[in-house]
């Protein structure tokens, strides 16, 4: 199946292309709200920035000079959105543990719950980070921006972003190896 570009999509929607606005969305739709899971910590949270974002995109459209990837314009609007829903909330939400965030493939039982382990133990300690830090490690890995992409959507230099993105490894090692001798002398 023939897969259209953004830049496509975006100036048949732009002349009232219903099909080619719903397909934009669908295409963005999930990683943008898991992109807000991660970062806010909350199924709610994360579809209110969806929406947000969403309408955002709805009313400004039109207004993408093309001066970077149309991923990294959108992402640079969830950025700025959720970052000022963080202000806002100041402190941040607990992360719901029973909410099962990923689709696996059929994996064994054992998989399964170390899969679920994992990935709450992750996002547990990613949620301990700084806010700065978080978006810079949800943008690098959960998005697969380059540095300088973060950095022209955060107005930052390079330097700055890879500062913060190994400041927060650091700090997730820590994090983990800690955990892992505490679960160690439980046994």
């Amino acid at each position: 199946m023939f897969k259209r570009s953004d830049e496509s999509l975006i100036e048949k929607a732009i002349g009232g292309d219903a099909k080619a606005w719903q397909q934009l969305v669908s295409r963005y739709q999930a990683p943008l709200y898991y992109f807000g899971l991660r970062l806010l910590g909350s199924p709610d949270d994360a579809r209110d920035l969806l929406q947000d974002v969403l309408m955002v995109l709805c009313r400004n459209l039109a207004q993408y000079r093309g001066d970077s990837s149309f991923k990294s314009w959108l992402f640079g609007i969830a950025n700025y959105r959720a970052m000022d829903m963080l202000r806002r909330r100041k402190a941040t939400t607990e992360f719901t543990d029973d909410h099962d965030f990923y689709d696996d493939e059929a994996p064994s039982f054992e998989q399964q719950l170390y899969g679920q382990h994992t990935q709450r133990l992750v996002q547990q300690q990613l949620r301990s980070l700084p806010p700065e830090q978080r978006l810079v490690v949800e943008l690098r890995f959960y998005q697969q921006f380059t540095f300088d992409e973060i950095a022209d959507q955060l107005a930052l230099s390079s330097n700055t972003i890879k500062s913060r993105f190994y400041a927060a490894l650091d700090k997730l090692r820590t994090q983990l190896e800690l955990t892992d001798v505490e679960q160690s002398a439980n046994f």
